[in-house]
């Protein structure tokens, strides 16, 4: 996560590292690893979100997202499956429940 962080500001590095802790949180099993410009978290071989930086605000990827109950009406995209929910301040991670979206999408099962 160190080189991925690199170049971040001092804001982008603290939102990203309470995503980052909301994800690795879930389980001991848990695989970090940046693949297609984002810092991905695995469930088995399966990434269940993604964070990606851009200039105005962090997205947090979803690429099961239409399977999310989304009760706070936060997911954006219209994407076959993906869904993602944009981060501009610390305090949207409360305010959009980041964790649980999160939650939900480690517990989906996993498609063989």
């Amino acid at each position: 996560m160190d080189a991925f962080m690199m170049g971040l500001t001092e804001k982008e590095e603290a939102i990203i590292s309470r995503l980052a802790n909301s994800a690795l949180d879930l389980s001991r099993d848990i695989r970090e690893d940046v693949k297609w410009n984002a810092l991905c978290y695995f469930k088995g071989d399966c990434a269940f979100v993604g964070i990606m930086p851009y200039k105005k605000y962090i997205s947090v990827i979803f690429d099961r997202g239409v399977e999310l109950d989304d009760t706070d009406n936060v997911l954006e995209g219209k994407g076959h499956t993906m869904r993602h929910i944009k981060i501009r301040c610390l305090e949207d991670l409360k305010e959009k429940n980041i964790g649980s979206y999160i939650a939900q999408s480690y517990e989906l099962k996993e498609i063989d």
